[in-house]
């Protein structure tokens, strides 16, 4: 089978939950065309080597905003390029299916990556956009909005679980998309659970757009060596990787995947940003975390929250850390307690796609 899988470049977790999927379907001998855009195509290109092609097609801008009246402002103008964007790449995708064959195209969070000639599925947590504000009217139209391009597809994929839910909100407790034709599947993941010596007390990870990243940076790391205990520091600044080492503290520029992998499965608390690809990854290894989310990133914003309530993970604003104190909260959490299977959620993904009725979600 010739499958296109198309990934969100906002960020590099549509590209990491990607992997185990795109891996599995090469593994079972499909032919698989991969189209993104900027670092989330280099990190495919770098994990899944040379041998399949690739296409660089842009998708449309994030919405970031710095509160709620900018988000809401920003919104007014925003549509109308997300619109266009959008057209753009689905010109493209159809010039290139002119000149390639494709049986299945498979689209992480890319509204604009389908075929109504080829069966298209959407993979994605966000049902509903959430507003800074929670108002209903807006969050209503944007499942609306969500229908209007469902239709396109034959499948949505929603990458959490139905019950006892780590999204909450963003694809749960719907009013207008109904969520007995979603296909709740389990979390997805690039990371495993490994029975490792929990010797490091601290993974601090600073990510997120500049200048939110800096500006963690420089919020965090005056304080790090009043912090009992080891601690890794990743800075996320470029594809090198640079160490420096302190007493207790080693400080990386960037860590490739399984050295991040085997430093998540040896900490014992995680300091973040709360995507929910971050929080995919600690539901797997089943560790605890401090989240502080990217201002402006309302998705983030509501997630750090709703795992706060649910004392899973705790939170806390970007502009009120207070990292000692806050860490020994942390520690009380719980964390994602239940086991999550990836293989299992990759093997339902693909049951779905060969399986399920082709005709458009409606």
């Amino acid at each position: 089978m010739k499958v296109f899988y198309s990934v969100c470049s906002w960020g590099l977790g549509h590209a990491t939950r990607s992997l185990p999927v795109i891996r599995k379907l090469i593994k079972e001998d499909n032919e698989v065309t991969i189209i993104s855009n900027g670092r989330s195509l280099d990190l495919l290109k770098k994990e899944l080597g040379n041998n399949i092609d690739y296409y660089d097609i842009p998708d449309y801008p994030m919405l970031l905003s710095k509160n709620s009246r900018q988000f809401m402002a920003k919104s007014v103008v925003y549509w109308p390029s997300f619109i266009a964007k959008m057209e753009s790449g689905l010109q493209r995708l159809k010039k290139l299916l002119e000149n390639k064959k494709c049986d299945l195209i498979i689209s992480d969070a890319r509204y604009d990556m389908y075929s109504r000639k080829i069966p298209s599925f959407f993979i994605s947590h966000q049902m509903r956009i959430m507003n800074p504000l929670r108002i209903g009217i807006f969050e209503r139209g944007s499942e609306i909005f969500n229908l209007f391009f469902f239709k396109r597809f034959a499948g949505i994929i929603v990458p959490d679980y139905q019950e006892d839910n780590l999204s909450g909100d963003l694809s749960h407790n719907l009013n207008r998309i109904d969520e007995n034709k979603l296909h709740y599947v389990g979390v997805l993941s690039d990371f495993k659970k490994k029975k490792l010596k929990k010797d490091i007390d601290y993974l601090i990870s600073i990510s997120g757009p500049e200048p939110q990243r800096t500006m963690l940076e420089e919020k965090l790391l005056p304080h790090v060596k009043d912090l009992n205990g080891k601690t890794i520091i990743t800075l996320g600044k470029t594809e090198s990787i640079d160490k420096l080492n302190r007493k207790g503290i080693e400080t990386y520029s960037f860590l490739p995947k399984d050295k991040r992998q085997e430093f998540l499965n040896r900490t014992k608390l995680v300091i973040s940003r709360s995507g929910y690809s971050t929080i995919l990854d600690l539901a797997v290894i089943g560790t605890k975390a401090l989240m502080i989310p990217t201002p402006g990133q309302v998705e983030q914003e509501y997630l750090s929250k709703y795992h706060n309530k649910k004392n899973t993970f705790y939170s806390i604003n970007q502009d009120k850390i207070d990292i000692k104190n806050d860490i020994e909260i942390a520690k009380k959490t719980t964390g994602v307690k239940r086991e999550c299977n990836v293989d299992k959620t990759v093997e339902n993904i693909l049951h779905i796609v060969t399986s399920v009725d082709k005709s458009p979600f409606i």
